[in-house]
């Protein structure tokens, strides 16, 4: 076999192996079929729904199927509690921008169509959700809104309580104190920053916003 032959294989073979790259999709070649995505709410332990169908309780981690043109939408269900709506948020997946290389052809449209076709064009972000779930007794709204802001406080400003209660107090840990239900005086500030110094270890073992906050609110 000459080297022009040769030669002219190894063109083919590679022109062959574009080709396929460009008519089967950057994203759909080389990017996950299915996302994880984990889904916590405080309390624990409540249905999650796609549909009709029960996909667990949480916390709960749950592998998605791509699709592009489908909203998935969940139900968070538990008894004593209102039912909420979950939306998977979706964005772009990085590799179907590789298609942008071969914008100038075809086969760049063609490339986004057959990634849009398989799922493969979006990906599921953000990969985990917390959801506080609230009271299904209208008496007890207001307790819950606050119980609400101060969950959300501290899911926010997670690493700057734990700084504090490493260091014996501080700001934030004064601000969710302040937050706190039947205050009697001053000094039971002092007496709440002592008992959660005998907590120290565990509140800084915490491997979730929710236990910690759980274990705050014990105290």
């Amino acid at each position: 076999m000459t080297m022009n032959k040769m030669a002219g294989i190894k063109n083919s073979s590679f022109i062959l192996y574009v080709m396929l790259i460009l008519l089967s999709g950057c994203a759909t070649m080389y990017a996950p079929k299915n996302d994880n995505i984990t889904i916590k709410t405080n309390p624990e332990g409540a249905d999650v729904y796609l549909g009709a169908s029960l996909l667990g309780k949480t916390p709960l981690t749950y592998s998605f199927k791509r699709e592009t043109f489908e909203q998935k939408t969940l139900s968070i269900r538990k008894q004593g509690y209102k039912n909420q709506e979950l939306f998977l948020q979706r964005t772009i997946e990085k590799k179907a921008l590789y298609n942008l290389g071969f914008i100038i052809t075809t086969f760049g449209v063609t490339s986004w169509g057959i990634d849009a076709a398989t799922g493969a064009l979006i990906k599921y972000y953000p990969d985990s959700y917390l959801i506080d779930l609230e009271n299904d007794n209208n008496s007890s709204s207001y307790k819950d809104l606050n119980r609400f802001q101060r969950f959300r406080f501290v899911v926010l400003n997670l690493d700057n309580l734990m700084k504090d209660i490493a260091s014996g107090g501080g700001e934030y840990l004064r601000s969710y104190y302040d937050s706190r239900p039947a205050r009697v005086t001053p000094d039971d500030y002092q007496e709440f920053v002592n008992r959660v110094s005998l907590q120290e270890d565990l509140l800084l073992s915490a491997t979730d916003p929710i236990e910690f906050y759980t274990g705050l609110e014990n105290i």
